[in-house]
């Protein structure tokens, strides 16, 4: 066995305790006996609540949180960060992975389709719907926010900045350091440049990019 098994396998020992207290406590006795979600032992549980709802048949340890490593970070420091609310929904599709150091806050409904996979320090701040599609691909340091966390009302006191649901179709892949803020749809097989700012809707097939991001190429069938 070479290191980095060695490596990877003391990781996994370390995660047992909190990986059975996240199964115990979200699961039925049938569903957590399996062990579907493995969580790394850098976890803080800032807020251990709401509700998480797994794909059926879901296989042991296919879901994994706060695992792996991101070159331009500190791994020894770096925290995966679980704070769900009371009315959140979770929802997990077969096979996903958000890597180390991610930061989850949720008060909305989340949901990561089949296959998703967020290499590390991703923060999603989700307070009303987020949606990622299938095979979605994020890089490091992304940004994904349908809120913008402080209420602005007009003079009559009603609010004139409510959340918006953030869509992310299937196999889109999201470059370092992008944001993408609420009210945005992204059409599947599309691609996020890195260090873009994404603050409006974009239909399928597009190269995006750019502060605020546009559209800067495709990949649409020319005849």
């Amino acid at each position: 066995m070479n290191v980095k098994k060695i490596i990877r396998v003391y990781h996994y020992l370390r995660s047992i305790p909190k990986t059975l207290l996240f199964n115990f406590y979200y699961f039925s006795f049938k569903e957590a006996i399996r062990l579907p979600v493995i969580v790394s032992h850098k976890t803080a549980f800032l807020s251990l609540d709401g509700k998480v709802v797994l794909p059926k048949k879901a296989k042991t340890a296919k879901i994994k949180l706060g695992f792996g490593r991101v070159q331009v970070t500190d791994s020894k420091y770096s925290r995966f960060i679980w704070n769900v609310e009371k009315d959140a929904t979770i929802t997990f599709g077969h096979y996903v992975r958000i890597g180390t150091g991610s930061r989850l806050d949720v008060s909305g409904d989340l949901t990561f389709g089949d296959g998703c996979n967020f290499s590390g320090e991703s923060s999603i701040v989700c307070k009303k719907n987020i949606r990622f599609g299938q095979s979605c691909l994020v890089s490091w340091q992304t940004l994904f926010m349908d809120s913008d966390l402080h209420r602005i009302t007009d003079a009559t006191g009603m609010q004139i900045n409510p959340n918006n649901a953030i869509e992310i179709g299937d196999k889109v892949w999201v470059g370092a350091r992008a944001s993408i803020l609420k009210g945005v749809h992204i059409g599947g097989n599309s691609v996020i440049a890195t260090n873009s700012i994404v603050v409006k809707s974009f239909e399928g097939n597009s190269v995006i990019g750019g502060n605020p991001a546009k559209q800067i190429g495709d990949f649409q069938h020319k005849k």
